[in-house]
């Protein structure tokens, strides 16, 4: 009895085991995948500071009356400049618009010479300080800005010398004018970014002139290049 007890119980595992064994398998979960993550595009928004380094070089030329006699002038110098900026970003997209105001003094040394009937004159001319305000529109490529520039520019220029007859003289005069041109900045680490930069200066409203000058025209212009460090904020 007790074996076919064992036998029958033997056969009904068989029989449930192979039961099971025809039965559907759950289906297995997929691996939950991580969200991708996006990479992180840079923001040129802001307000920022900094300060800048570079030289410039200025040429003039042109006519002038002394003494009741037309004659000519020309000057010519460059050197060393170097100040601060600071300025404000909005950013829309991949276009960059700002405003840039910045001053530097400026170790320009050069000279001046003419002659106007019996008056011979020349000497040391020389830049004091320039300063601008600027729009600036740009193209952000992620952590790369590319920019064009432009607005007025002031300054002082110097010029002090001699001339015969006469003697010795000094004349200064403080100056409006525009500028124009463009550069490109890029971020370095945290906050800091860095800059190259070219400007063209036109024109001055006033210039120094020697003595007994009645009247004078020409044509200067002045050109900068400089690179600068900002901080944002």
């Amino acid at each position: 009895m007790k074996k076919l007890l064992l036998a029958g119980g033997s056969l009904l595992i068989l029989a449930t085991g192979a039961s099971a064994a025809d039965l559907p398998r759950a289906p297995v979960a997929a691996p939950i995948q991580p969200a991708p993550v996006m990479a992180r595009v840079y923001d040129w928004t802001g307000f920022y500071v900094g300060g800048n380094i570079g030289w410039g070089w200025a040429s003039a030329s042109g006519t002038n009356t002394v003494g009741g006699f037309p004659g000519t002038i020309s000057s010519r110098g460059d050197g060393f400049l170097g100040g601060v900026q600071a300025g404000y970003n909005w950013q829309s997209g991949n276009i960059v618009f700002g405003v840039e105001t910045d001053i530097q003094a400026t170790g320009g040394n050069g000279n001046f010479s003419g002659a106007a009937g019996p008056f011979v004159y020349g000497g040391d001319a020389r830049s004091e300080y320039l300063g601008t305000i600027r729009g600036r529109l740009g193209f952000a490529a992620d952590t790369w800005l590319f920019y064009v520039t432009g607005g007025a520019a002031y300054g002082e220029n110097r010029i002090s010398g001699t001339i015969a007859p006469g003697g010795g003289f000094s004349s200064r005069a403080n100056y409006w004018t525009w500028t124009l041109g463009g550069g490109v900045e890029t971020a370095l680490w945290d906050n800091w970014t860095v800059k190259a930069e070219y400007l063209y200066v036109g024109k001055p409203s006033r210039v120094p002139v020697v003595p007994f000058t009645s009247s004078i025209a020409g044509d200067a212009r002045a050109h900068v290049a400089r690179i600068g460090v900002n901080y944002r904020f």
